[in-house]
């Protein structure tokens, strides 16, 4: 079989792999669901409330949906679609400068970075890698325990609230988020020329939202004029003033595919120079968290080096993302890895992201309310924070990264790896588990 009939064969797979995901099911439409937790929350369970007052947090359900839940829906959908893939090389890689080709290192390599070798004119790659991510962690704070409060509608008109004792009632929405993520990521990688690689990857994304999201009543209208004006059950003066809302959603399907082009622009028997132009295509659901709704790209300089068993790889990146309530990044990769030999490596890397615009930051529900509580002659003014989520003007993040590649032939690798934060920014898991395996042809 020819070297070019071998290319056409196989981005002809890759094509028919790519067009086959675009068909999986779409079962949810998860960016629906905190609408409808705020909703039967703060609408429809109140109206078993006396009289009018059930209507009374129907301004706090519309802020919810225009802020609070865009804010959400943004946050886990960035963070599931863009989380790094693994390295795309595998673990043999070839130097043509003699001619014919001589193999260089057989278990050597990163886990999400890149060196700056290529592969090799014609040499083609193909692998799949697995990570599962839990979620858990949205600045330090774990998502099951973020707290939502929502001041009662300002009826007096005055701009104050506790002008009248409805107005001290607020509500606790603590939300119980778990959000589940597993992608797979399916790759090819084809040697254009001996300096220039060109990968597509295509990622199947399986991603679960559950949850009980417990709401209370703060009522000051129970103590203050005997009976409670708002509250989820139908006898005010022995109230209702707990509901809890599960919720359980889940969608599987293609993520954002991206292309991308490697090139190398020195390369020594010590030290390498590379660059990488990524695009990545809106091809995932973002209504599903599956993407992000916009294309992308990033652009980044690789340096390398290699002696003997050790190898280091520093990658510098700048990722344009023009989706709301998602800031561009600057971002850097840095890592050494040590072949111990009988086709067994390790490899440690830090991985750092950078908001560079602060305008896109993720607010949820900031600030306080100022309430001044009224019951016969006593009066008592309190501030209540609205939320318990840490206040940010970014959510950069720092990861340590620790895996082994083995390579029990020249053409195969198999790699294990795990993530672990290295600081409380952004939204996170505790530790993120990579499997995967890649093959040379």
């Amino acid at each position: 079989m020819n070297r070019s009939f071998r290319s056409v064969t196989h981005f002809g797979f890759l094509s028919f792999l790519l067009v086959s995901m675009t068909n999986l099911p779409v079962h949810a439409q998860l960016n629906n669901t905190f609408d409808s937790v705020f909703n039967e929350i703060l609408v429809n369970r109140l109206q078993l409330s006396p009289g009018a007052h059930g209507n009374h947090y129907r301004e706090a359900a519309m802020l919810a949906a225009s802020q609070l839940t865009p804010s959400l829906n943004s946050l886990i959908a960035s963070n599931v679609s863009s989380f790094p893939n693994s390295a795309t090389s595998v673990g043999v890689t070839f130097s043509f400068e003699g001619g014919a080709p001589q193999k260089i290192r057989q278990a050597e390599g990163p886990i999400f970075g890149e060196m700056a070798t290529t592969q090799g004119k014609g040499v083609f790659n193909l692998g799949m890698n697995a990570s599962h991510l839990s979620l858990d962690k949205f600045r330090g704070l774990d998502t099951e325990d973020m707290r939502f409060t929502f001041p009662h509608v300002d009826v007096t008109g005055d701009g104050t609230l506790g002008e009248n004792p409805n107005e001290s009632d607020t509500i606790d929405v603590t939300m119980g988020i778990d959000v589940d993520a597993t992608i797979y990521n399916f790759y090819a990688t084809y040697g254009i020329t001996d300096r220039v690689d060109v990968t597509i990857g295509v990622p199947v994304i399986d991603v679960s939202l559950t949850g009980t999201a417990v709401a209370s009543v703060n009522s000051f209208t129970i103590a203050a004029l005997g009976e409670a004006n708002h509250h989820f059950g139908d006898d005010a003066t022995r109230p209702v003033l707990q509901t809890a809302v599960p919720y359980s959603d889940s969608a599987a399907g293609i993520g954002d595919a991206t292309i991308r082009f490697k090139y190398n622009a020195f390369r020594n028997d010590r030290f390498g120079l590379g660059f990488i132009l990524e695009y990545r295509l809106a091809t995932g659901d973002d209504d599903d968290y599956l993407g992000t709704g916009e294309n992308e790209i990033r652009l980044s300089q690789i340096f390398s080096g290699e002696r003997e068993s050790f190898s280091w790889h520093l990658n510098l990146s700048f990722e344009r993302r023009p989706a709301d309530l998602d800031s561009d990044e600057f971002e850097y990769l840095a890592g050494f890895n040590y072949e111990v030999g009988g086709g067994l490596a390790w490899t440690m890397e830090v991985l750092g992201e950078y908001d560079l615009n602060d305008k896109e930051t993720i607010e949820l529900l900031p600030g306080t309310v100022t309430i001044t509580d009224r019951s016969g002659d006593a009066i008592n003014t309190r501030i209540v924070e609205l939320s318990n989520i840490p206040e940010r003007d970014n959510d950069n993040t720092l990861s340590g990264s620790i895996g082994v590649r083995f390579a029990p032939s020249d053409r195969l690798v198999l790699i294990a790896n795990v993530l672990l934060p290295l600081n409380d920014g952004g939204l996170r898991s505790d530790v993120v588990g990579t499997a995967g395996v890649g093959y040379t042809f």
